[in-house]
């Protein structure tokens, strides 16, 4: 008779597939040839390499997914051939610096998170609170030794975690602090650049070991069902307005495919690639075109999943497999699991973090034993908000993983190589975001840029895309190429009024400044609309200052029509990509008078159910010092903190709203002075909700003097 043990059904485990997705556009102005933003340097020193670092050290098998205009940029680095204006600037000694380029310091060198690394350090932090709310103004209170230490900070902000334990220089110069020199700032830069260096070459060593696979992006990360149609941009959102103009060329996406697969041959070998599309955007055009240039899977949001089976995904096992549709293989990401990565758990501890992972992993495993997960997010931007650069979340996961005998990672190629795919009738068109197009298109400034850039292939582009499609083993033409660039889908996700950075105009120029390269390439007049800005200059939020100074009466009530009328506004929910699923404060009302100020939300209930008993909500305020204004629900009291140390206390009223006056003099606030400040819900001791979403709001305390200018008979 069996025993027991023999009777036993073996499970097989779940396969967890991790894609992590590394991507930056072409920075460099096609006209000069300075390159006019750092990040793909500054994220090569924090995060590309330490990403490595880190799958190295625990025997991980993850997916790497690699952008071409990324790898390029890379190239140029290495071989010393990008002029970089930000790094041209830290290397400069700071007497040697104009007025100007002080001025874009002290602007442009606090471009950090602001919690992990400015205040989390004494003379960065010192530094930025001598900055100010307008940086313009305060640049010449800078000292030489000032601006030095701000270089060396800014560089030290971005180096990684693994960087931070291996090197005696970093680790010295982290233990200094402050009054550092020339020469400690050139070794600093000095060892960057090699870090820089090992990345291409890290990354063919750990493919060739087979601890991960190097999938990629088509060349200029386009939204490839727009190049193919944008008509396409009408299937999930009827009725978006479109350009004025046409745009049809899938001829432009093939080729876009074709050199994103040509481009990681030559730098890592020729082999079959995977390729996530940029921004998971799929149609069936998009796919078909996938599967004719031999992508050896392609990977997408699991909405467009939901929305392309008749039953939708009200069984979630149906998401734990890897489908064919019309011979390409695909996957779908769950987005509760990358989201969760992504936006929720830096501000958690690690084994809390882990754990609340492994437990949501194991459940998938019961219900869907043997079945594929795929774990699909930016590898780049959110381990700036995790403690360490990521890294004990990271080393601690990964391990983790390792360990459950119920789970197994894999690299995407090596579970492909062990399931059946299952047949998919239908593709819906989409993207990760929302399933729709409508983070690039729609909005009137990025119909203005389909219609530039449609107008400007018809004047430039004759049969040069057909041809080098006819020919694959010839480069592609500096015509060609420049097209590909401008065709990025960069430029359109920073205009219209869904995401918000300080570079937003520096994305516009470089967007219109390739359509220009391509009107110089062909030695043509520039239209005189490519020199006007698409995108209006950056507002820190939207919104309105008070009318006059008032007084409320703070009770948690919304009492005389009058009581908040003068009140300004800051509108709180524009800008950044959010957690799916995290509610949203929409406004902060604000107002003054002689001797506080005075904040409402109409949300309290939402702020209470982030917050619960055991939490805070708080406003930052920032100007010469630090501020916390912190409410709890618990007592309904208002305690304020000049960083860790309570400097007075305010009234406050939560019941149909939030109300909170803080009085002015704990503050230290004068008239006329600007102030920065962000909103966060805090629970068990970790951020549970953050508005804006990135950067801050600002607002200026007029004091009686806002009543003096808006004064008429």
């Amino acid at each position: 008779m069996p025993t027991a043990k023999q009777t036993t059904k073996t499970v097989p485990p779940l396969k967890v597939c991790i894609l992590w997705h590394m991507h930056q556009p072409d920075y460099r102005d096609p006209i000069s040839g300075q390159t006019l933003l750092p990040w793909t340097w500054l994220h090569g020193i924090k995060d590309y390499g330490e990403m490595l670092a880190t799958v190295a050290e625990t025997g991980a098998r993850v997916t790497v997914n690699l952008v071409p205009s990324l790898l390029e940029q890379l190239e140029r680095y290495v071989a010393g051939e990008d002029r970089d204006r930000w790094l041209e600037i830290a290397a400069q000694s700071p007497q040697a610096l104009t007025p100007a380029e002080r001025q874009f310091m002290v602007r442009q060198f606090f471009s950090v998170n602001e919690d992990t690394q400015i205040r989390a350090n004494r003379r960065y932090h010192q530094l930025f609170l001598q900055r100010g709310a307008i940086p313009e103004e305060t640049a010449a209170d800078f000292s030489d030794q000032d601006l030095l230490d701000l270089q060396v900070w800014f560089l030290l902000a971005w180096t990684g975690s693994h960087l931070r334990r291996k090197s005696r220089l970093v680790a010295d110069l982290l233990q200094q602090g402050e009054n550092f020199s020339a020469e400690q700032k050139q070794e600093l830069l000095k060892l960057c650049n090699q870090e820089l260096n090992k990345v291409l070459e890290t990354h063919r060593q750990l493919e060739e070991q087979g601890l991960i696979e190097i999938s990629v992006t088509p060349y200029a990360h386009p939204i490839l069902p727009l190049l193919c149609n944008l008509q396409t941009a009408q299937e999930p959102s009827p009725g978006l307005p479109l350009p004025a103009a046409a745009f049809r060329f899938p001829e432009d996406a093939r080729l876009q495919i074709r050199e994103g697969f040509k481009t990681a041959a030559r730098l890592f070998g020729e082999r079959p690639r995977g390729m996530w599309p940029a921004e998971g955007a799929v149609s069936v055009e998009a796919a078909r075109l996938l599967r004719e240039e031999g992508a050896l899977w392609a990977a997408t949001d699991e909405e467009i999943l939901a929305r392309s089976l008749d039953t939708g995904l009200g069984n979630r096992s149906l998401l734990y497999r890897i489908y064919d549709f019309e011979g390409l293989p695909l996957l779908f990401r769950d987005r509760e699991l990358s989201d969760r990565i992504g936006f929720l758990y830096a501000t958690w501890q690690t084994e809390e973090a882990v754990a609340d992972l492994l437990r949501r992993l194991r459940q998938i495993a019961d219900t869907a034993p043997g079945g594929t997960v795929a774990i699909i997010l930016d590898g780049e931007n959110c381990w700036e908000r995790y403690p360490d650069n990521g890294y004990p979340f990271l080393r601690d996961f990964y391990q983790a993983l390792q360990a459950e005998p119920r789970l197994e990672l894999l690299r995407i190629k090596d579970a492909l190589d062990q399931v059946e795919t299952v047949p998919l009738a239908r593709l819906a068109a989409g993207s990760w975001i929302r399933a729709d197009f409508t983070t690039w298109i729609g909005h009137p400034e990025e119909n203005l840029a389909w219609e530039l850039l449609a107008q400007t292939r018809r004047d430039i582009i004759a049969d040069e895309v057909t041809r080098a499609l006819e020919k694959p083993d010839q480069p592609l033409s500096d015509l060609v190429r420049e097209l590909l660039r401008a065709e990025g889908s960069d430029w359109f996700w920073w205009y219209g009024d869904e995401h918000v950075t300080a570079q937003a105009d520096i994305f516009d120029r470089l967007f219109r400044l390739h359509l220009e390269g391509l009107y110089q390439l062909r030695q043509l007049p520039v239209p005189g609309r490519l020199q006007q800005a698409i995108k209006p200059v950056l507002k820190k939020a939207t919104g309105f200052e008070p009318t006059a100074c008032f007084t409320p009466q703070i009770d948690g009530r919304v009492g005389d029509y009058f009581e908040w009328l003068a009140a300004g506004r800051i509108d709180l929910a524009t800008g950044g990509a959010m957690y799916s699923s995290r509610a949203n404060l929409e406004s902060l009302y604000f107002g003054y008078d002689d001797d506080h100020l005075y904040f409402r939300i109409n949300e309290p209930e939402l702020l209470k159910r982030l917050c619960r008993d055991n939490g805070f909500f708080e406003i930052r305020i920032s100007s010469k010092q630090l501020y916390h204004l912190r409410y709890s629900f618990a007592d309904n009291s208002l305690t304020i903190l000049n960083e860790s140390e309570v400097v007075g206390s305010g009234e406050a009223a939560s019941g149909q709203v939030l109300e909170l006056a803080a009085p002015l003099a704990a503050l230290q606030i004068k008239v006329g002075e600007s102030i920065n400040l962000t909103c966060h819900a805090v629970r068990d001791g970790r951020e549970n909700g953050r508005w804006p979403a990135e950067g801050h709001a600002g607002l200026c305390y007029r004091g009686r003097t806002l009543d003096e200018n808006n004064w008429s008979v």
